[in-house]
């Protein structure tokens, strides 16, 4: 058996089903839902666990909520959905782009213990344990603290055995520093994945991502009204029907 952490405990992979590998399930600032959640629109948990449901009955098993501590996440509220919708999900654990200045002197190391707290003892003092770790770069490439996270992220993922998502830049290519950054720290890239492939139809690149082993996440449909990552939908699905074709 191999198992991941699911937020109501360990799962067989085996037993996954059909999983959406990039999910934002409740996304907000840090604390939100714990002290105001009227601005979070009536009855959250209840909207979350029926969209949940329906999901489920589209034949969605599981859902890896990308879901950063930066991002609002809240382990009890996905532990509550999941024990309410019977969909399985994997939390995570590590860092997006909110880096804040109180950051500014924290080492990988540093940043790495707590992420490997996360995966082994548990999220926010409960029993909840993260199935995956989760590093950023954007439009400004990977900045210096990107790197630290990233870098933490790595040391946690070869202390625990976690896989790697990406959020990453596609348009700007910035997966190729990442995926560098990974390698100086030794990590496997057959167990990393780059999500938001799909805002380029860069085939060199997206086929240049796969040689390296890693995954590529093509996860935003129907994409954003964004210039710089303004592949259509139709554009996003022919990018992807190439690379099937290619094998």
């Amino acid at each position: 058996m191999t198992a991941i952490n699911s937020v109501l405990g360990p799962i067989d992979t085996a037993n996954l089903g059909f999983t959406l590998m990039h999910e934002h399930i409740m996304c907000t600032y840090p604390g939100v839902f714990q002290d105001y959640p009227e601005l979070l629109g009536k009855d959250l948990l209840q909207r979350v666990v029926d969209e949940l449901k329906g999901a489920k009955e589209g034949g969605i098993n599981t859902i890896v909520d990308a879901t950063t501590l930066d991002l609002g996440r809240d382990v009890n509220l996905l532990a509550e959905a999941s024990r309410r919708s019977g969909v399985n999900i994997i939390a995570c654990t590590g860092w997006w782009l909110d880096v804040s200045t109180l950051f500014a002197n924290l080492s990988a190391d540093q940043l790495a213990r707590v992420f490997i707290k996360d995966i082994e003892q548990g999220i926010s003092g409960t029993k909840v344990k993260a199935g995956i770790l989760k590093s950023a770069a954007d439009i400004d490439g990977v900045r210096p603290q990107d790197e630290i996270m990233l870098r933490a992220v790595a040391r946690a993922h070869l202390k625990t055995g976690v896989p790697i998502m990406l959020h990453s830049f596609a348009p700007l290519q910035v997966g190729r520093r990442q995926l560098a950054v990974l390698k100086e720290e030794g990590v496997n890239l057959n167990r990393v994945k780059v999500d938001h492939s799909n805002d380029t139809t860069d085939l060199e690149y997206l086929t240049w991502l796969l040689e390296q082993g890693c995954y590529v996440g093509m996860d935003r449909y129907p994409g954003r009204d964004v210039p710089a990552r303004n592949a259509s939908p139709l554009a996003r699905t022919r990018t992807m029907k190439a690379l099937i074709d290619a094998g």
